[in-house]
């Protein structure tokens, strides 16, 4: 989360910096402005990306996990049950 903000103020200081010693024309500086918010928009979006990614891949392997530790759960269950053991005496 810091290292967003830090590109989210680092973008803005760039803009205003941009904006207030550009030597070029209006037109010129707003195509300019849009090409690097572009750049910005593409970045965040990678990052974004890649946040998910790997949320969805931590969240795969957490349920993996309880699904294996489940089954060996159940397992013992079963066994345990196949030899007379009830967990209702």
């Amino acid at each position: 989360m810091k290292k967003l903000s830090g590109i989210i103020i680092g973008a803005l200081i760039g803009i205003t910096a941009g904006i207030l010693i550009a030597p070029d024309k209006g037109t010129k500086t707003r195509k300019t402005l849009t090409k690097e918010s572009d750049k910005w928009k593409s970045s965040f979006e990678k990052q974004l990306g890649d946040s998910v990614d790997l949320f969805l891949k931590n969240l795969t392997d957490s349920i993996d996990g309880y699904s294996k530790k489940s089954k060996k759960s159940l397992k013992q269950i079963r066994k345990k049950r196949n030899k007379g053991f009830s967990i209702f005496n």
